[in-house]
């Protein structure tokens, strides 16, 4: 019985890990356009959102002037 509680953290744990490496192998005009999307969604999760933000933010601070964005929200 102890095993369910368990399971489902490791499950919810190796899916934002998987989420994280889908955004980071990404490329910049596809992390945008995603981005856009996202923004024009009313009801979305805003964590997809935020970790597009800061993988962009990264990107644009170590030089990638494509990956700039007008406004931050982070």
């Amino acid at each position: 019985m102890k095993l369910a509680p368990l399971l489902a953290v490791v499950l919810l744990a190796v899916s934002c890990a998987s989420e994280s490496k889908k955004i980071q192998s990404m490329s910049t005009p596809e992390l945008k356009l995603r981005h856009a999307q996202l923004v024009e969604e009313v009801a979305q999760p805003p964590r997809e959102k935020e970790k597009i933000e800061f993988e962009l933010l990264w990107r644009w601070q170590a030089g990638d002037k494509a990956a700039y964005l007008p406004v931050f929200s982070l």
